[in-house]
């Protein structure tokens, strides 16, 4: 193997014509523009010209988008790893990476797969290539012997922290929480903003239901004038955009937005009356059909800075889950967000309700305790469950008790393919009344059991689901890495399973330090 490897953006053709397209295209659009602006003006109207502008300056974004790609190169060789771009230059020794890690993003249905340097320290670099995909062949195996060699000059110039490949998906501890704190500060950012407009709206809503007619030739912004019109045309959206009256010789404004009904309900030469206040058209009434404004309430207003307060919860929930899993590996598996969800919705049952109807009252008022008082030991005892729910706790060794007298159908599953496990068909294993076996069904009944080799089968190490395999079982299960003649083997279920399993084919005792 070399002492070197430089991993670039592959130089296709294609990426060689993309590039000169956009050296071409920069003087055009660039003339283009300079032409529209000294010559025309800069307020001047559209121009057939205006579009070669347009297609000249995509090309040459397009064209700034490929030069960054091909300027982009990581080089590791035996002092460490190098990454350099057109903007900065970075390098990091190998005494200073305690592992090379694989980083999987999903985007609905498709993933990446990327690769992550994490130092000794703690923090991360994320390396701009390799790059994988895994529905594209030859990207993923480019991106697999990339991988593999910086790994390997990592194992023969560093010191790694762990042999095997840490895979970092969402559901792992060492996720990157940068992204879930400024969600999360961003949601209560946005939350405190609405809670400042509740005064502005209550008062708002106030004034219009206390706003009398304006005495008689007398026009006053504080008070309701009236104006005859008569409607020229309609406009009613299609979906959820505005829809529009248009009145005849724009008298006294030439349109006015109302809402899809109105739209359809008046018809062009309909008479109508219109309220004018504080500038603004807020009623058009006629002889079919009346249309009032919307005006938001102090108590909407609330409830909307209050879902922002819950919608901030989940990323927390996330951080406080991630802090908890800090002394984990960071390709182990993190309890769901799940429970502070329902824990958060449970909240939200009586906190919503509360916060419309009570907008105003003070908070230790009649009114509000009797929301308060019932709704704040519910939340209390529903975050207290969801705190003992996503409790990671160390994976305990099977203990010893009484054989099953008879048959017991366990979810668990083998993670690789075996004789006794082809194809990994297997989800349950049934124990207790004859040899244990896997399954494909949950019973009743032996039908495709394959039975388990006990005697082959030693347990070298009991640990939490991690890296991909957090995809394939559910997060709170555990893993048993077992070896079947020298071969790793991993048995993935429940702990409370799991300990069962391993006590019935007899593989009690676990090494030290499991």
């Amino acid at each position: 193997m070399n002492d070197a490897v430089v991993i670039r953006y592959p130089r296709q053709p294609a990426v060689w014509v993309l590039l000169a397209l956009g050296a071409l295209a920069l003087p055009v659009a660039a003339g283009c523009w300079a032409y529209r602006i000294v010559r025309l003006g800069a307020d001047a109207p559209f121009q057939a010209g205006d579009g070669v502008a347009i297609a000249s300056l995509v090309f040459v974004l397009l064209g700034a988008w490929i030069l960054r790609m091909i300027t982009v190169s990581v080089r590791a060789d035996a002092y460490g790893v190098h990454v350099r771009t057109w903007l900065r230059r970075r390098s990091v020794p190998w005494s200073d990476i305690a592992d090379v890690q694989q980083l999987v993003k999903t985007y609905r249905n498709a993933q990446t797969h990327s690769v992550v340097v994490r130092r000794r320290d703690g923090r991360t670099v994320a390396l701009p290539l390799p790059q994988g995909a895994p529905g594209r062949t030859s990207y993923q195996e480019r991106y697999e012997a990339d991988l593999a060699a910086l790994r390997e000059l990592h194992r023969r110039y560093g010191a790694p922290a762990t042999d095997h490949l840490a895979v970092i998906t969402s559901r792992t501890a060492g996720r990157a929480w940068k992204g879930l704190l400024a969600l999360c500060i961003g949601l209560l950012a946005g939350s405190a903003l609405a809670a400042a407009f509740v005064p502005t709206a209550s008062a708002h809503l106030r004034d219009w239901k206390t706003a009398v007619p304006c005495p008689a030739g007398q026009f006053d912004r504080e008070c309701l004038s009236t104006e005859r019109a008569v409607v020229k045309d309609t406009d009613p959206a299609r979906g959820r955009g505005q829809s529009w009256l248009y009145f005849t010789d724009d008298r006294p404004v030439d349109r006015t937005s109302v809402n899809q009904d109105a739209a359809k309900a008046f018809h062009p030469g309909d008479k109508v009356t219109l309220t004018i206040w504080r500038g603004a058209v807020y009623k058009v009434s006629g002889r079919r059909y009346e249309w009032t404004e919307h005006f938001a309430t102090g108590g909407e207003v609330a409830v909307v800075s209050a879902l922002l307060v819950l919608g901030a919860g989940v990323p927390a929930a996330q951080l406080l889950i991630r802090r908890r899993a800090r002394r984990q590996p960071a390709d182990s598996a993190v309890p769901s967000v799940w429970p502070f969800v329902a824990a958060l919705v449970g909240t939200g049952v009586w906190l919503l309700p509360y916060v419309h109807t009570r907008t105003t009252d003070p908070f230790l008022s009649g009114g509000a305790l009797l929301w308060v008082v019932p709704g704040v030991p519910v939340s209390v005892a529903l975050f207290w469950w969801s705190w003992r729910a996503t409790r990671i706790g160390r994976p305990d060794t099977p203990d010893a008790a009484a054989p099953l007298r008879s048959s017991k159908f366990v979810a668990a599953r083998f993670l690789d393919t075996t004789d006794y496990n082809p194809h990994r068909f297997g989800t349950h294993i049934v124990l207790g009344d004859g040899p244990p076996a896997v399954l494909p069904h949950a019973g009743p009944g032996r039908f495709a059991a394959r039975e388990i080799p006990v005697s082959r089968l030693s347990v070298r190490e009991m640990r939490r689901a991690r890296g991909e395999e957090a995809e394939l079982v559910p997060r709170d299960w555990e893993v048993a890495e077992l070896s079947d003649e020298g071969r790793l083997v991993r048995l993935a279920a429940s702990p409370g399973d799991l300990r069962l399993v391993l006590r019935e084919l007899g593989l009690a005792s676990c090494p030290s330090g499991a």
